[in-house]
């Protein structure tokens, strides 16, 4: 199974890390588990919060679960990629990834 989770709006972010914790839950029995989580506008700010990073660090050591930040929207905001945690995928637009995610078969959530 393949999903990725699109986060816009920056108060979405605790529905959108417990909505993955809860897909992980029900998919330990597929062979196959990709998530990734693609931020843009508002919500690339979420990146910057601790309790976030916090469940991201978490959410990354399953091996399965991938998180991308839009570039444009980091310009915007005046946010450079230092200033995230390494794990964070810097992608150029978080629009076209997910159009590229959903070309790969990717269910799309909006969050």
């Amino acid at each position: 199974m393949k999903v990725v989770f699109h986060i816009h709006d920056e108060s979405m972010w605790p529905t959108c890390l417990a909505n993955v914790k809860n897909f992980l839950e029900m998919s330990q029995s597929e062979k196959e588990v990709k998530v990734e989580v693609v931020a843009n506008g508002p919500a690339v700010k979420g990146y910057l919060d601790s309790v976030v990073c916090q469940k991201i660090e978490h959410l990354s050591q399953t091996g399965c679960v991938t998180f991308s930040s839009c570039q444009k929207a980091m310009a915007n905001q005046g946010i450079k990629a230092s200033d995230f945690l390494t794990k964070i995928k810097i992608v150029p637009s978080g629009v076209f990834r997910l159009v590229e995610l959903q070309q790969q078969h990717f269910s799309y959530i909006k969050v």
